[in-house]
C-alpha cells in the first residue's frame, strides 16, 4: 500500500458476520494502530445505515472497515468523518470513470451515486470520550464486480458494470486509501471548509429544487447545506428546516 499508515496494516479475514463489528470488538480488547483495514471476501451480516443489510456477492466488491482515531473532532463535528470517507469514494471512483461520462455524487448522508444508482455505502461508528472522539470506524461498501442485484428502492449498480470489464480490488483499494489518507491529514489540519465546500459541490440535489417525505408530509425544497453534525438544511417553501437521518426521504 503506497500511503503513510492508512492500509499499511491489513487484518485479510475470508468469512466474517460484520467488519465493523469485529473491529468495535478488537477496539475493547485494546486499541488497534491508526490506519488499520479489516477486509473480508464475505460478510454474512454486513451492516447498513440504521440495521439495514448490506448485499454483496462473496469476492466480488470492496467490503471492509478502516479504524482510525480522530481525537482532534469533537462529537459535534463527528460528520466530517462521512464527508471525507464520500469523497474519498467519489476520488477513487473516478479515477476509473470518466467524470465526462459518469456523474458520481454524494446522496446525504451516506451513499455515492453513479448517474442515479447507488454504487457505495458507509456505515460509521464512533467511539466517544467525554466530548472528543477517541475511535471511529468506517465501513465501507463499493459495488465492484458484481453485476446482479437483488430488487431495490434505488437501483444499485457497480464499477464493471459500467465499464464492461473487471476492475482489480486490490487496486481501487489502494486508491481509496490514498485518497482517504489525503482528505484526513486535511481534516487534522483544520481544514475544515475547503472540505466543506468540496463535499457540497458533489452533494447529490445540492441547491436544487426537489421533493422530499418527512413523516407524512410531502416536501418542495432544496438543500442548503449540512452541519458539522450531520442534520440536512433545506429551504422549504415556508422556511428553513432542519433534519437528521431517517427523518427525511428522497422522492
Amino acid at each position: 500500500m503506497n500511503t503513510l499508515f492508512i492500509g499499511r496494516h491489513v487484518i485479510a479475514l475470508h468469512e466474517i458476520p460484520s467488519t465493523n463489528t469485529y473491529a468495535m470488538e478488537l477496539l475493547k480488547e485494546g486499541g488497534l494502530t491508526e490506519g488499520t483495514l479489516i477486509r473480508a471476501e464475505i460478510q454474512s451480516r454486513g451492516r447498513g445505515q440504521y440495521g439495514n443489510s448490506w448485499q454483496s456477492e462473496p469476492g466480488k466488491n470492496l467490503t471492509f472497515s478502516l479504524v482510525i482515531h480522530p481525537v482532534f473532532l469533537g462529537t459535534a463535528q463527528q460528520f466530517y468523518l462521512s464527508k471525507i470517507s464520500s469523497l474519498a469514494i467519489l476520488g477513487m471512483l473516478t479515477e476509473f470513470l470518466p467524470a465526462s461520462q459518469y456523474d458520481i455524487q454524494i446522496k446525504w448522508p451516506n451513499d455515492i451515486l453513479v448517474n442515479g444508482e447507488k454504487i457505495a455505502g458507509i456505515l460509521i461508528e464512533n467511539v466517544l470520550q467525554a466530548n472528543a472522539l477517541q475511535s471511529a470506524v468506517i465501513g465501507v461498501g463499493i459495488n465492484v464486480n458484481q453485476e446482479q442485484f437483488e430488487p431495490l428502492k434505488r437501483k444499485a449498480v457497480s464499477m464493471a458494470a459500467l465499464l464492461k470489464k473487471e476492475v482489480d480490488l486490490s487496486l481501487a483499494l489502494e486508491r481509496f486509501c490514498k485518497h482517504f489518507e489525503a482528505l484526513y491529514l486535511s481534516l487534522r489540519q483544520g481544514r475544515l471548509q475547503q472540505i466543506n465546500t468540496q463535499y457540497l459541490h458533489n452533494l447529490y440535489l445540492y441547491e436544487k429544487w426537489a421533493n422530499f417525505t418527512a413523516k407524512d408530509e410531502t416536501l418542495h425544497a432544496k438543500i442548503r447545506g449540512v452541519e458539522e453534525g450531520g442534520l440536512l438544511v433545506l429551504e422549504t417553501e415556508s422556511g428553513i428546516r432542519h433534519f437528521n437521518f431517517k427523518e427525511l426521504e428522497f422522492l
